[in-house]
């Protein structure tokens, strides 16, 4: 249904869409297409990770505390702390919306969410799925960090997405999802469509005379984040090759980077060991990255790498 609608009657249910996949999956790129497109109305998107969100200016019509109200009808906000308590308060707003988006954190298995949507108040459950990145499934199975978190949100999955297909063969494809079905003997599986065409890093793209960095062996830890904060343009190859020489500990790396190609906007950088892409942004951000990985002290030397590396001039 297209175009504004007006939002129903506080005593009407929210039907949720839930929206899990671990980090990197493609979630927040998948919210900001549907944003985009406009084909869901009258929607509340409840974000995760509501700094990611790159929501095209025009489609912004107003910005109300921490909701920020589109033209298409929906809304956006961040997603809070106490879920249960922003439930509660967004079924008593003047105008509840007919439709909740949520997308889940990385780290979130689907069943506790789906128990607390099918139990709370005023909502009921529409569909689940979660999103997968099969062409780093097999890697996350069988990491000892976070195998286990990994396997049980797949075997909670009453539906999946399986995302970034493209580059495996049809032999690769068909023995990942076998080995996801049979997880979850259950679920229901479809494709992804292909992304829009983007700025896209993958491994061993010739960079020129960049010398990637080579850090000194790094031992994984337990799963935290880090945030850094970036004091000027950086050189955006030279940033995603040290993201790269991480790969054994580092698991998402996203945020907004000044550059000197974007004097009056900034580049929207999403990364995971399968690759990373870059898009152009014509706002204005803080210049930060947060970083997802395997041990506090891992991430903060990889933080002291990025800023000596990714702030030296190109040659």
């Amino acid at each position: 249904m297209a175009g504004c609608q007006l939002m129903l009657d506080s005593a009407q249910s929210i039907g949720v869409h839930l929206l899990c996949g671990f980090l990197g999956s493609g979630k927040t790129t998948l919210i900001n297409a549907m944003i985009a497109d406009g084909k869901i109305s009258d929607a509340l998107f409840l974000i995760n990770d509501f700094g990611s969100m790159n929501i095209d200016a025009d489609l912004i019509e107003s910005r109300e505390g921490g909701v920020i109200r589109l033209t298409n009808g929906c809304a956006c906000c961040g997603l809070s702390g106490n879920l249960s308590s922003q439930l509660t308060q967004i079924s008593r707003w003047p105008r509840p919306p007919q439709w909740l988006v949520v997308e889940a954190s990385g780290v979130a298995q689907p069943r506790p969410l789906m128990q607390l949507f099918n139990s709370a108040p005023g909502y009921y459950l529409a569909d689940v799925k979660l999103l997968v990145d099969i062409s780093a499934i097999g890697r996350l199975l069988e990491d000892a960090t976070v195998g286990d978190l990994v396997r049980h949100q797949v075997a909670e999955a009453p539906a999946m997405v399986i995302n970034r297909w493209e580059g495996l063969s049809r032999n690769e494809c068909d023995a990942r999802r076998n080995q996801l079905q049979a997880l979850s003997p259950n679920a229901q599986i479809s494709w992804a469509a292909p992304p829009q065409p983007a700025v896209i890093t993958h491994r061993g793209d010739c960079l020129g005379e960049a010398i990637v960095p080579e850090l000194k062996p790094l031992v994984p830890g337990a799963l935290v984040s880090f945030t850094l904060t970036l004091p000027g343009p950086v050189d955006i190859s030279r940033l995603t090759q040290v993201l790269d020489a991480a790969t054994s500990i580092l698991l998402r790396a996203k945020g907004f980077v000044a550059s000197e190609e974007t004097p009056s906007g900034c580049l929207l950088l999403q990364w995971t060991p399968s690759g990373s892409s870059v898009t152009r942004t014509h706002r204005r951000h803080a210049s930060a990255l947060v970083l997802i990985g395997k041990g506090r002290d891992n991430l903060a030397y990889l933080a002291s790498q990025l800023m000596e590396y990714s702030s030296m001039p190109s040659r």
